[in-house]
Order: C-alpha cells, then sequence, then structure tokens
C-alpha cells in the first residue's frame, strides 16, 4: 500500500513548484490519493482545491465531501470548513445551529477561524444562544492564538458595551494588542478613541496592553 504521508508531502512539493498546468493536476491526484488512504491534512487540501478549482474540476459537492472526511478524521481546519459550507450553504442547505457546533469542535482543536466566527455567532444568538460572555471568551482564546481579528473584535465589543457596560481602556489596550498582531482596521479605532479618552486612561491601557502581551506568551 502507497505511504499516504509520502502522497502528501509530494503533492505539497509539486503545488509548491507550480502557478498551475499538468504539475497541479498531478499534485490534485496524489492529494486525492493520499486522501482515500484516510489521511485527514491531504482530505481537507483536496476539498479546497474542488472549492476552488485548483488541479481539477470545481466541485462543492465533492469538496463537502472531503471536508467531512477530514473532519471526521478529527483536523480542526476539517471542521472548520465543512461548518462554513453549512453556514454559508455551498453544496448544502443552510444550517447554523449545525455550523456551530462543527466550529466548537474545531475551535477545540485551537482553529482561530472557528475562534472568529463562534465570538460572532455567540454575539448574535445564530445558530445557537446569545451569550456575550461565551463570545468575548472565543475572541480572548483566538487572540491569545495571535489572531489580530479576534483582538479587535474584543476591541469592538468593549467601545460598544456588548454585554458589559462600555469600557474604553479595555477597548484600547484590544485595538493596541489588534494593531500589534497586523489587524490593518486596528489603528483607525485608536484614533477614534484617543479624543475621549484622558492621557492617565490612555496610559491605563498601554499598561493592560502590556500585560495581555505577557499573558498571551
Amino acid at each position: 500500500m502507497r505511504d499516504p504521508q509520502h502522497l502528501f508531502e509530494a503533492a505539497h512539493r509539486l503545488m509548491a513548484q507550480s502557478d498551475g498546468g499538468a504539475a497541479l493536476e498531478r499534485a490534485a491526484k496524489l492529494m486525492q490519493a493520499a486522501a482515500d488512504l484516510n489521511h485527514a491534512g491531504a482530505a481537507n487540501n483536496f476539498g479546497a482545491m474542488l472549492q476552488y478549482g485548483r488541479g481539477i474540476a470545481l466541485s462543492l459537492d465533492r469538496a463537502l465531501i472531503y471536508y467531512q472526511k477530514a473532519a471526521e478524521l478529527g483536523l480542526a481546519e476539517g471542521a472548520f470548513n465543512l461548518g462554513f459550507m453549512h453556514l454559508h450553504g455551498l453544496a448544502t442547505n443552510k444550517d447554523a445551529v449545525l455550523a456551530r457546533r462543527l466550529f466548537e469542535q474545531a475551535a477545540a482543536g485551537d482553529d482561530v477561524d472557528a475562534l472568529t466566527h463562534l465570538g460572532r455567532m455567540a454575539m448574535l444568538g445564530e445558530g445557537g444562544a446569545q451569550d456575550f460572555a461565551a463570545a468575548r471568551g472565543y475572541w480572548t482564546t483566538g487572540a491569545k492564538l495571535g489572531d489580530g481579528r479576534c483582538a479587535f473584535n474584543l476591541g469592538i465589543a468593549n467601545a460598544g458595551g456588548h454585554g458589559a457596560p462600555p469600557d474604553f481602556k479595555m477597548a484600547y489596550a484590544w485595538f493596541l494588542e489588534a494593531e500589534k498582531l497586523g489587524n490593518e482596521t486596528a489603528p483607525t479605532e485608536l484614533k477614534k478613541l484617543r479624543p475621549i479618552m484622558s492621557e492617565i486612561e490612555i496610559e491605563d491601557a498601554e499598561k493592560l496592553s502590556r500585560e495581555m502581551r505577557i499573558s498571551a506568551n
């Protein structure tokens, strides 16, 4: 029997060496072969190739099948991709409840995309109960994993008083953290907050941000 890991690595080498054409088609065949031998990463990657038509004809129906396989094999990214398809009704009916459950599965594996989406769904009550504390918890976990979107969302939640009274110092601290993590919108939000905060409040927020960096590391 062929080694699925070797097939997976060979597919990646071909993908890295080519912008398309025959090499990419060969990579898709190798990726499928590895996926069919129950390689979780290959199942997820082949699902993506099918979803976007890379090296193989685009097929959302087949992409759904391979994402399902990756999720069942325990890959967090596969669970997220499967949940995303159910959330948006790609090759299946829209099902926010199932999507939220799949995102929770992915979040258990520290998938930051899932944590970002879960926070939004919990904040809005989409696919389940509205839970502001849970939303903040998901985003805090994501931010500590280095995701700038989650840090930014925490800034918005604190500034807007979603689930708690507005806290501009905490909002400022999270926007600083988001900026450090590469979020391009965070500087705009910092600029909005500065005129309505005192120098002492900004200093306190900067101290909070430094403490966040320590806790994240």
